[in-house]
């Protein structure tokens, strides 16, 4: 049995390892990532910014991570798996990727003198071609390295608009 339109989606693999050194404790860090993820989270990293009222991620186990149109609508990017405050979060889901993908995300903080290594593991099965793979790789960096960082370090607000 062949798919409509004459066959079916390639299956590939995503596997993203990142490590960003933060000058901030690991609880600063873990309250950046889970509290005011709008601060930092933004376009191109989103479904729909001119609806979205907020990104939101609620570090509890079986918590949300989507992004909030309002109203009862939005969209998930993920769901929260486990939860060990301030060192570990990971979440399961398709981040937006497109098509039928099963993904997992695990960010772990460690201490490093008066800083934070935040490890970022990204690992995603499915309707994943090498596209997908570079555009991921590009996002985290630019989420984690350039915006998070900032955020943390100095305040900068570099998320959504509103």
């Amino acid at each position: 049995m062949s798919a409509v339109g004459g066959g079916s989606p390639a299956v590939g693999v995503l596997h993203i390892e990142q490590e960003v050194t933060i000058d901030a404790p690991p609880e600063r860090v873990f309250e950046a990532l889970t509290r005011d993820v709008s601060a930092w989270w933004g376009e191109p990293h989103m479904y729909d910014e001119a609806r979205a009222r907020g990104i939101r991620l609620e570090p509890v186990l079986g918590g949300g991570f989507y992004e909030d149109w309002g109203g009862g609508e939005g969209a998930t990017y993920a769901t929260v798996t486990l939860v060990r405050k301030p060192e570990r979060l990971r979440m399961s889901g398709a981040m937006g990727m497109a098509g039928a993908v099963a993904g997992i995300i695990d960010i772990r903080l460690t201490p490093q003198g008066r800083g934070t290594v935040l490890r970022l593991t990204h690992r995603a099965v499915g309707e994943v071609t090498a596209e997908t793979r570079a555009s991921y790789t590009r996002g985290w960096t630019a989420l984690l390295q350039e915006r998070l960082k900032a955020y943390v370090e100095r305040g900068v607000r570099s998320g959504l608009k509103r």
